[in-house]
């Protein structure tokens, strides 16, 4: 089971530095992604997002060459 901290919650912008942005209330207030509260909702997705997601690398070089013919005007 995930944590119910401030990183975990649906009103918590990450700001990637120490410290957030909470957007519970109309008066945002800045926080530290460790902390908790009474007013934790859970991201609708389920577990937190990682902090980086790895997206799979195509290297260019695994592409067969292709050759090209000049046409010529005739």
């Amino acid at each position: 089971m995930s944590e119910k901290n401030c990183k975990a919650c649906d009103h918590f912008v990450d700001s990637g530095h120490s410290m957030g942005t909470c957007r519970r209330y109309p008066t945002y207030q800045h926080r530290s992604p460790m902390e908790r509260c009474g007013e934790f909702t859970p991201v609708p997705y389920a577990d937190p997002v990682p902090d980086m997601l790895a997206l799979p690398v195509r290297v260019m070089t695994d592409r067969p060459k292709r050759k090209y013919t000049k046409r010529v005007a005739t």
